[in-house]
């Protein structure tokens, strides 16, 4: 059993922490946790944008993200620690805050699928759609120009796969209250 000392921003004591192995490697027992976090708590995604009218943009643009919102900081800040990205607190008026550690950008949401897919249970089918969203990527010369169109399908297809795959008991094409316009959230 390893011991590990966290460091909090907030001013707050270093506490220890235990991080038990997996046949001998805390790595991959991280890994899992992880895994079992973002499976629970946390979002894969693909983002849909209108064109933005002022850089003169042909096209919709799409992003890959990753994300976990949790009441408990340590574990959002654990994984900022781990993969970088950002960390943010949400305050609701006459409730606990919200934490929100997020990753976005194609090379970044590859590299922590690479590592955490193959220990995501629910939402494995979900890393590896982003996975190959994010590995075939093409971009066009500038942003004037816009995609062509097999690539600008491609994109939709995989936006479209992951409303599929979020889809509870209804049609992916039907608006939920709890998705935000233009994302799928899985």
């Amino acid at each position: 059993m390893e011991q590990n000392v966290l460091k909090f921003e907030d001013g707050r004591k270093n506490r220890t922490s235990h991080v038990y192995s997996m046949q001998g490697n805390p790595r991959q027992a991280t890994l899992a946790y992880i895994a079992g976090i973002i499976d629970g708590e946390g979002t894969i995604r693909i983002h849909k944008s209108k064109p933005y009218a002022k850089n003169k943009q042909k096209n919709y643009t799409y992003s890959a993200g990753i994300g976990v919102g949790m009441v408990e900081k340590r574990i959002p800040l654990l994984l900022q620690e781990i993969f970088g990205g950002a960390l943010s607190e949400e305050c609701v008026p006459d409730r606990r805050s919200i934490w929100r550690w997020q990753v976005s950008g194609r090379m970044s949401v590859f590299k922590i699928l690479e590592e955490l897919a193959s220990y995501l249970i629910l939402k494995q089918e979900h890393a590896y759609a982003v996975m190959e969203f994010c590995e075939d990527w093409h971009t066009p010369f500038s942003r004037q120009q816009g995609l062509n169109v097999q690539e600008l399908q491609r994109r939709e297809e995989a936006y479209q796969k992951l409303r599929k795959l979020n889809a509870v008991g209804a049609a992916a094409t039907t608006k939920q209250e709890s998705t935000r316009e233009g994302e799928a959230i899985v």
